[in-house]
């Protein structure tokens, strides 16, 4: 335990997600806490308010600096923090960073990132992520870093910058899929079934027409091919599969970073394993965020 005294207050902030992390002058975390006030979750209570009731006992410390990152800086949040353009390295992420409205705490929000898509026109968007990678690309270097959730981020950090990255709604496609779309009426008992899994996974590296292959998550139902239980493992694979098909396609088979926890960075390192990326590097999402919440601090002079 650090015998220097609390010198930052800082906390991922997302849509469903709160992760609060009390650091000594030194860097060391003091205390942690998560708390159910993720934005889809404040009812009533402004952002100011929410803050406030977690900040008790250990945290219990309105004098010191905050940062904040994640969407309370996006538009619906506490204050937008415009989008900063890749490349971005440290000074371009600390140069986006804005104040939050509130007369009694000293609080400040971390930008998110854009990125130019590989197709003409459109772009990527990150916001919590860009912490997470900036914190651990400085301790590890430069290299792929992929993030599996709701919305999987895949971002290539050279010399220090995150030079770009590419978005894909595997996460949240899985659950319109399963829930809202006539693929989960056959699925009941769910199992992770590593055989159908790896099937999905070799179908979608193998077939360019996902919108066609994705209906075999009915059909193999329907003609017994795959039991009920194990359609969610095939679906997944399917998912997870089509993306690691266009990854391999703009990367080629590299050292990659999963970032992260759970269920999910399994099956995702399973699959990259699978597929040929048997350098595989797993991470902790919480270490990843509190060590970018860290040393962008450090780098904005808030310590």
């Amino acid at each position: 335990m650090s015998t220097e005294p609390p010198a930052l207050l800082a906390a991922d902030w997302g849509t469903t997600n709160f992760r609060l992390f009390l650091f000594s002058a030194d860097g060391e975390i003091i205390a942690r806490h998560n708390a159910n006030i993720g934005l889809k979750n404040l009812g009533v209570l402004s952002f100011e308010q929410a803050l406030s009731s977690v900040m008790k006992e250990d945290f219990a410390r309105p004098d010191l600096p905050i940062l904040l990152s994640g969407m309370v800086g996006s538009r619906t949040g506490w204050k937008e923090a415009p989008y900063v353009p890749c490349p971005a390295g440290a000074k371009e992420i600390v140069a986006g960073i804005v104040d939050a409205p509130s007369d009694r705490l000293k609080v400040k929000i971390v930008p998110g990132l854009s990125a130019d898509a590989d197709h003409p026109g459109i772009k990527n968007v990150m916001r919590g992520e860009e912490t997470q990678i900036f914190g651990l690309s400085q301790k590890h270097g430069d290299g792929v870093f992929v993030l599996p959730g709701t919305h999987c981020k895949w971002a290539v950090v050279h010399d220090g910058t995150i030079q770009g990255f590419s978005s894909y709604m595997t996460g949240e496609m899985f659950q319109v899929l399963k829930r809202h779309s006539i693929l989960g009426d056959l699925m009941e008992n769910d199992v992770d079934d590593e055989a159908a899994f790896t099937l999905g996974v070799d179908r979608a590296m193998a077939d360019k027409s996902f919108l066609s292959l994705v209906f075999s998550a009915r059909t193999e139902g329907l003609f017994g091919n795959i039991k009920p239980e194990s359609l969610s493992s095939y679906l997944s694979g399917l998912l997870i599969g089509s993306e690691i098909r266009a990854e391999s396609l703009r990367h080629g088979i590299r050292p990659v970073t999963l970032i992260g926890a759970g269920s999910l960075i399994t099956l995702y390192k399973r699959a990259l394993n699978h597929t040929g990326f048997t350098d595989v590097t797993e991470i902790d999402g919480d270490e990843a965020s509190s060590a970018g919440l860290w040393a962008l601090a450090q780098q904005g002079k808030l310590i």
